[in-house]
Order: structure tokens, then C-alpha cells, then sequence
């Protein structure tokens, strides 16, 4: 209990971390993080997902779950509804990247947005884009070679070749029909299959198109991630404007999923009204949809006390660059998406880089003693 009410008093807004809490908390709220940002998706990774929209919706639905629990852990703080956009933008991204994922695999996707969500965290911060208060560095040059490296090693991940194999599906028909369909009515739609049960030849300049939009969209997915956390930073840096604003970054945790999953909700709707109230529902990935949204709630967690404890010049650098890198691990060993020497040896130096940048951040602004 003395550990629970530790986690849940530490504040996100301070410039030095918390001398009151252990900094192995904060470290060990990044592993937490690292691990299951980069592994979240992995429990549907070899389900059927159809056109993706079912699958984000009941992802949502777990995501939702953990914030309820946080939420009556920190015993319903005020609710601000400008937290709201933060888990809007989110979903979007989160859309995006399921699309991403068939097409170029979740090891290289997860690095592009990754990338691009490290850049846009931190360039928002540092230099206080959208009325955030500018966060200074002790040594800004260290802080901007280590994020410049931390951007080249994202596009030497770009030369990963991943291998797609394509999946069989078994009852084509009764996992294309809605939940709640009665069994007197059967329909086959010949004409909009679910885009992961196509099989298509298509020529090089195809694939390399497919690459090239898959890339693109990745990146715009990490750019909506990178800005999830400025809605409830500007609340903590604008006391004058919200005096009733909080310190504990926990308590902003269930209006970003609230805002996850209504946003989520109003897209599932659309989807279902352009279908004709038949959308495309695998019954067999339902689960492992909420136990991946289950798992990106807890890491968001993690995320919300490490920049508690340890300060997001601390943090964050780890916690976006991480995941890349568990994502690589279960391509390799799990997906089999990934192998061949030359893969190998990019992955070997494009991790050692993303160390070496990681390292220099974390020195721009050392931990106070």
C-alpha cells in the first residue's frame, strides 16, 4: 500500500524529479512502459483483423477499462474535458496504425512512429509549442546530437526488409457476419473482403508504393502520439488559467482514455452506418483486442510516473526509443518478420545509436543530486 500511494501522489509537472520518491520506482516505471508499448500489439499480431476497425474499437474498449481502474484508485479527481483532445488525436493514430502494421510489419512500423513521436514530444516541449512553458536543458547541445542520432538511427531501421506471410483463414463466412447476427441469415460479401484474407500478385513498383504510403502514414501516426500529453500539460502549466489543476499526472489518466474511447466509439459508428450495419467482426481477435488495449493503458501508466519521477528529459527519450526495439525482438523471434544477416546487422547498429542517443539526452539535463 505504501508503494500504491507513492505512485499515485508523484506530480508530472515539476523540472527535477521527485526527492521524495525512490528513482528506482521511476526506472522501473520505464521498463514497465518500454515493455509493454513495444509488446501491446503482439497478442493479435497472428489473429485476422479484417479492415481494422473492430479490432481498435474493442482495443479502446480495454484501454477504457484501465483508466476506470486508475480513476478509483486516485479517488475521481475534477475531470477536464481539453484532456479530451489528447485521446481523440490518439485514436486517430491508432487507426492509422493498424493499416500500418499489414503493410510493412510491427517491428519497422513501431520504429517509424516512434521516431517521429520522440521529435514531436520533445521539440513541443523544448521549445513550448501550443502555450506550453519551454523546457530548458543544462547542456542543449548534448540534448540535440542525441536527437538528431535518435532520428538517423529511425531511418536506417527504413533498410529492414520484413517478411509478410500471409494467413489462412478458416470460416471465412461466420467470421464476417455481425456478433449478434441471427442464424437464419447468412451473407457473403463477394465483392468487400477483409483485406488481410486477399491474397495479390502485384509487381515491384506496387510494393514499393505499398512501402511508401505505409511510411508516410506511420509517420503522421506518430506525430498525433507525440501530442496526446499537450492538452494536459498546458492545464499543469497554466494554473492561473485552471486553479482546481492537479500536479499528479494520474489524475488526467481517465479523461485521455475517456477521450480514447468515445472518439474510438464515434468512428466505430461511422464505420458501421457506411457498412450497412454489417461491419466485419473476426470473433477470435476480440479478445486479444482489449488485452492489447488493457496492456497500452498500463504502459501509458508507466509513462505518466516515470515522467513523475525521473522528469521527462529522463523519460521520455527512453520510453519512445524503447519500444522500437522490444518491437524488433518479437519480429525476430516471434513473427518471424525479420531475419538475414544484413537485417540483423542494421538492427545491431541502429540499436547501439539509439543507446548512444538515449545517453545523451539523459545527460543535457543530469539527475540532481
Amino acid at each position: 500500500m505504501n508503494l500504491l500511494s507513492t505512485l499515485l501522489n508523484t506530480t508530472t509537472s515539476l523540472p527535477s524529479p521527485d526527492t521524495n520518491t525512490s528513482l528506482w520506482i521511476g526506472y522501473i516505471s520505464v521498463i514497465i512502459a518500454v515493455l509493454f508499448f513495444g509488446s501491446n500489439l503482439v497478442p493479435a499480431g497472428k489473429y485476422p483483423i479484417g479492415d481494422g476497425l473492430s479490432f481498435q474499437f474493442f482495443m479502446c474498449c480495454g484501454i477504457w477499462i484501465v483508466g476506470l481502474i486508475i480513476d478509483l484508485f486516485v479517488k475521481s479527481p475534477q475531470f477536464f474535458p481539453l484532456v479530451l483532445i489528447g485521446g481523440i488525436l490518439w485514436t486517430t493514430g491508432n487507426i492509422l496504425s493498424i493499416f500500418v502494421i499489414r503493410i510493412n510489419g510491427l517491428g519497422m512500423s513501431m520504429l517509424l512512429w516512434c521516431t517521429t513521436n520522440m521529435l514531436v514530444g520533445w521539440a513541443s516541449g523544448h521549445f513550448g509549442w501550443f502555450g506550453l512553458i519551454p523546457e530548458n536543458v543544462e547542456q542543449p547541445i548534448l540534448n540535440y546530437i542525441g536527437v538528431t542520432i535518435a532520428c538517423l538511427s529511425g531511418i536506417a531501421f527504413l533498410a529492414i526488409r520484413t517478411i509478410k506471410q500471409e494467413e489462412t483463414i478458416q470460416n471465412l463466412e461466420e467470421e464476417q457476419q455481425p456478433i449478434l447476427q441471427s442464424s437464419s441469415i447468412v451473407t457473403i460479401c463477394n465483392d468487400a473482403t477483409p483485406i488481410d484474407t486477399t491474397t495479390i500478385a502485384v509487381s515491384s513498383s506496387t510494393n514499393l508504393y505499398r512501402c511508401i504510403i505505409g511510411c508516410i502514414l506511420a509517420i503522421i501516426a506518430g506525430i498525433l502520439f507525440g501530442f496526446i500529453f499537450i492538452p494536459s500539460t498546458y492545464i499543469q502549466d497554466h494554473p492561473n488559467i485552471y486553479s482546481a489543476a492537479s500536479k499528479n499526472g494520474l489524475h488526467y489518466v481517465f479523461a485521455m482514455y475517456s477521450g480514447i474511447f468515445f472518439s474510438s466509439m464515434f468512428y466505430y459508428l461511422v464505420y458501421i452506418a457506411y457498412k450497412g450495419n454489417r461491419p466485419y467482426i473476426h470473433i477470435q481477435s476480440i479478445f486479444p483486442a482489449i488485452i492489447s488495449g488493457i496492456m497500452w493503458g498500463i504502459a501509458q501508466a508507466g509513462f505518466l510516473v516515470a515522467n513523475s519521477v525521473l522528469s521527462q528529459a529522463i523519460s521520455f527519450p527512453l520510453i519512445t526509443i524503447g519500444p522500437g526495439t522490444i518491437a524488433v525482438f518479437w519480429s525476430i523471434f516471434y513473427f518471424k518478420e525479420i531475419s538475414g544477416r544484413r537485417n540483423y546487422l542494421i538492427i545491431i547498429v541502429g540499436t547501439f545509436f539509439r543507446i548512444i542517443s538515449a545517453i545523451l539526452i539523459i545527460l543535457s539535463k543530469p539527475i540532481p543530486r
